[in-house]
């Protein structure tokens, strides 16, 4: 992993209009907007976080050169309002080991308030954890990094 492959604030919204714009395809009708969420309130959407990939990220964000929003999906359900991270899983929980409360999202959410989504399954499937409990694991040494030869790009 180089600085140069992180996510840019670019790069985050041209997610952001992918999302949305797969949710428009399945009939789905969702809303975007910017806002503050509190960081310990966020679902993960993946199993762990890797090491290498946090060490390089801790100091940018640290030092506010990696200030770019990460993307939410928000739902109301019967408990209230349950908030998924869909990406900046490492930026999150970099901010939380900083002891920040709250962080900038792109945030996705639904007029009927809950709709389905691959999301909330994924992050069912690995137990709804909040991204501060997420382990902090070295890359299995079989699977190529970012900087491998194999890698793509």
């Amino acid at each position: 992993m180089r600085p140069e492959d992180l996510v840019t604030h670019e790069r985050q919204l041209h997610s952001l209009r992918d999302v949305t714009e797969g949710y428009r395809q399945l009939g789905i009708r969702v809303e975007s907007e910017v806002k503050s969420v509190p960081l310990h309130s966020l679902i993960a959407t993946q199993n762990a976080i890797e090491r290498r990939k946090f060490e390089l990220v801790l100091p940018l964000v640290a030092t506010g050169e990696l200030d770019v929003p990460v993307l939410v999906e928000e739902h109301y359900t019967e408990v209230g309002y349950r908030r998924y991270l869909i990406d900046g899983h490492t930026r999150t929980r970099a901010l939380i080991e900083l002891g920040e409360r709250s962080t900038t999202a792109f945030v996705i959410w639904s007029p009927a308030g809950d709709w389905p989504s691959n999301f909330v399954r994924v992050a069912a499937e690995y137990g709804d954890r909040p991204v501060r409990e997420l382990p902090i694991v070295d890359l299995h040494p079989c699977e190529p990094d970012d900087d491998s030869e194999d890698a793509p790009g």
